[in-house]
């Protein structure tokens, strides 16, 4: 055969991306996943201010698609009200580190609660091991280690059983 063969062109897979849109919370993500954006990565940000200090956080980013006409409108997810699972692309951190700490019961006995920091400000050194966990905490996710679902606000770091009234 003489012929000619043709080759098809191959799609590059953000070849249908349109617009690209970076976030800073879980929160704001959601709310372009339900207005037709996918979500391309999930990334940890470090920076490092002009004294030298690190910090980190978690940055959600994402494409909406094109449409051919042919495709029905993407249909907004439901929020989910689960905490994040630590074992997906959040530091994960020893049990015990946490364990080890000096926890105190709320007395509503919702959760318990201990510092991050010490009365000088400084980091409590025990935490040192667990640097990338608080910061992903920081970044507003609660995750879940062991029986516990995690928050950090100001300096506390604070716990609730995962099947608890707070969980």
């Amino acid at each position: 055969m003489s012929g000619k063969r043709r080759r098809r062109k191959m799609e590059t897979p953000y070849a249908r991306i349109t617009e690209i849109r970076e976030v800073g919370t879980s929160g704001e993500a959601n709310e372009c996943l339900g207005s037709g954006f996918v979500l391309i990565k999930a990334v940890e940000r470090r920076d490092t201010d002009a004294v030298g200090r690190q910090s980190s956080a978690i940055v959600y980013i994402l494409g909406k698609l094109k449409g051919n006409g042919n495709e029905k409108p993407a249909q907004p997810q439901p929020a989910k009200q689960e905490p994040t699972d630590i074992m997906h692309g959040v530091p994960d951190v020893d049990p015990d580190v946490l364990e080890n700490r000096p926890w105190r019961k709320y007395d509503n006995g919702d959760g318990e609660w201990t510092f991050v920091v010490n009365q000088d400000g400084s980091p409590v050194a025990e935490l040192e091991p667990a640097r990338d966990f608080l910061e992903a905490l920081r970044a507003g996710e609660d995750l879940v280690v062991g029986g516990y679902k995690y928050r950090l606000r100001d300096k506390f770091l604070k716990r609730y059983p995962v099947n608890g009234p707070s969980a």
